[in-house]
């Protein structure tokens, strides 16, 4: 399958994207200068005619600020993520009386945890309040049910180095407002943040947050982002801060056209900043703002010797929402014919694997037992082939109902990349791990035969061989 876009239609799309991101930024920067002006607070309560209906209440009382955050346990009973105009309930969640955050039941009927961060609270009595906001539901979800709701308090315990670094990225964890053309369209929501620490050359360290979408609707097409990425996610790194001596010395936060810009905004719920999603392809502004904001509660990951897709496989239900989305957009078919088209993710291979490329890039071919035909995670297109160096992730498609039993052999393959370089090779080639999803959308590994690293030349072939499963 070759896909293949003349340069001056390469052109036309992208000046209109840019004229439509421009735009989009402009206008979210226009309604937080009024909103500045004006002394009002975005909410997405702001235009509901009627009051919405709570659900659930609780009330508890903290010793000392501290950092606070709530699990709800909840469903929309007759809602889909993939079902268009049934997609979720929406949440309005309060404290104090005061508007916190909204929250999409993007889980549907399944009776769901869902923990967000309200932030750093003062000492004494408060009550949070779970409401339906039915006019950031579908129209076709317009009942939610709360069975229960679990504050989370992060009070400083006992003096030790994890303990602090949890409470130090607690208390940083970024709050997002909406991309505004987002609103409404159950589109591209964040469905988990993760935080890493990382530890630098002397003293430093470094705290960075970043978010999975469920998609994008710009940037990267979904079969490029199977073959390079081996998901359909959209994970994009937010925000971090760098400390030196237990003092924030760096904020910076990716901008759009993954700029690193310095953030200089503002903040809520005591040093948590507040960014806005604020393009198609799901890049962020410290200036823009929206009438809905979302506070993920992040959890700790670490990607030292894993991709970031690996953080997906700790929390299944991120495949289902992202593949139920797929659906709703079309954008899944027993025949895909286009770039943005894929078959349906559980009936793809996700191979795991490091490699230093220089001057290169990888594809992966399957071989089935008793079979000659070969799958390619490149699908015989160059620009599919991933030339980034580091543990990365890629999909290859398999036939429908195909068993991963029959999977025989992997083999990697090194090809000569556009990037410019010296001598061209894939060096510290390994596979880590090889995953199917089930059809509950849990990842199951298969398998691996070990093996040493590689160093491929262009040209060059590695074959990886599954161990056979003990009868």
């Amino acid at each position: 399958m070759v896909f293949d876009v003349t340069p001056s239609t390469h052109l036309m799309m992208k000046n209109t994207l840019d004229f439509f991101r421009f735009f989009s930024l402009l206008l979210s920067i226009s309604i937080s200068a009024w909103l500045n002006a004006s002394g009002a607070q975005p909410a997405a309560a702001s235009h509901i005619s009627q009051p919405p209906k709570v659900l659930a209440v609780e009330t508890f009382n903290l010793t000392q600020g501290m950092e606070v955050g709530l699990e709800i346990e909840a469903q929309s009973p007759g809602a889909s993520w993939a079902r268009k105009g049934a997609e979720a309930s929406a949440l309005l969640i309060s404290v104090d009386g005061v508007y916190n955050q909204d929250l999409l039941l993007w889980a549907g009927e399944e009776v769901f945890h869902y923990r967000v961060m309200l932030g750093h609270l003062p000492g004494g009595k408060h009550v949070v309040s779970v409401a339906l906001n039915t006019a950031r539901s579908a129209a076709g979800a317009q009942r939610a049910e709360v069975k229960s709701l679990r504050p989370l308090l992060f009070a400083t315990g006992q003096r030790t180095s994890a303990a602090d670094e949890e409470q130090l990225a607690l208390a940083h964890s970024p709050v997002l407002y909406a991309r505004a053309n987002t609103i409404d369209r159950f589109t591209d929501i964040p469905l988990l943040m993760y935080y890493e620490i990382l530890r630098e050359a002397g003293a430093d360290l470094t705290v960075r947050y970043t978010v999975i979408f469920t998609n994008e609707d710009g940037g990267t097409q979904t079969a490029a982002l199977m073959a390079r990425w081996g998901r359909a996610t959209d994970i994009e790194w937010v925000y971090q801060i760098r400390m030196r001596n237990q003092k924030i010395i760096e904020e910076t936060y990716q901008g759009v056209e993954h700029e690193t810009k310095f953030f200089t905004g503002p903040r809520t719920g005591g040093s948590h900043p507040l960014l806005a999603v604020a393009s198609d392809n799901n890049n962020f502004s410290d200036l823009a703002c929206s009438a809905v904001r979302f506070a993920p509660l992040p959890v700790r990951a670490r990607l030292e010797t894993a991709t970031r897709e690996s953080v997906m496989d700790m929390y299944p239900p991120t495949y289902r929402a992202m593949t139920e989305e797929l659906l709703r957009e079309k954008r899944i078919s027993d025949a895909p014919a286009d770039i943005n088209t894929i078959a349906d993710p559980r009936e793809y291979l996700y191979i795991e694997a490091v490699s230093e490329q220089e001057g290169a890039a990888l594809a992966f071919d399957v071989r089935l037992k008793g079979q000659s035909k070969v799958f390619a995670s490149d699908m015989g297109e160059p620009r599919l082939r991933i030339d980034r160096s580091g543990y990365f992730r890629t999909a290859v498609r398999l036939p429908r109902n195909v068993s991963p039993s029959a999977v025989e052999t992997i083999t990697a393959r090194c090809h000569a990349s556009q990037k410019p370089a010296g001598e061209r090779r894939c060096t510290h080639l390994k596979v880590i791990r090889v995953l199917v999803l089930d059809p509950n959308y849990v990842p199951r590994p298969l398998p691996l035969h070990t093996q040493p690293e590689s160093s491929l030349a262009p040209g060059e072939t590695k074959i990886f061989r599954l161990d056979q499963p003990t009868p």
